[in-house]
């Protein structure tokens, strides 16, 4: 099946489902450098940026399927249970 089945469902749903395997993949390497790069010792703090690299990951990740439902939602394939 030819993932560019039409523009409107390009641009609406399968871009949305890339930035969210995008988000996954970056949530899997923070989440891999978190454990490989643990901070040796009682009381040792991990980086601030290790905080917001993992924050930044899910939410890129949640803005993938915010972008799907919206791209269904603008597509009216949602109207079996909108108003």
């Amino acid at each position: 099946m030819p993932l560019n089945i039409s523009e409107a469902f390009t641009w609406n749903v399968t871009a949305g489902i890339v930035v969210m395997l995008v988000g996954a993949a970056l949530a899997l390497l923070v989440s891999m450098w978190s454990e490989l790069g643990k901070p040796q010792g009682p009381g040792a703090d991990r980086s601030f940026m290790l905080g917001m690299s993992g924050v930044a990951a899910l939410a890129i990740f949640w803005a993938g399927i915010v972008w799907q439902l919206v791209g269904y939602m603008r597509l009216e394939y949602t109207n079996w249970w909108t108003w």
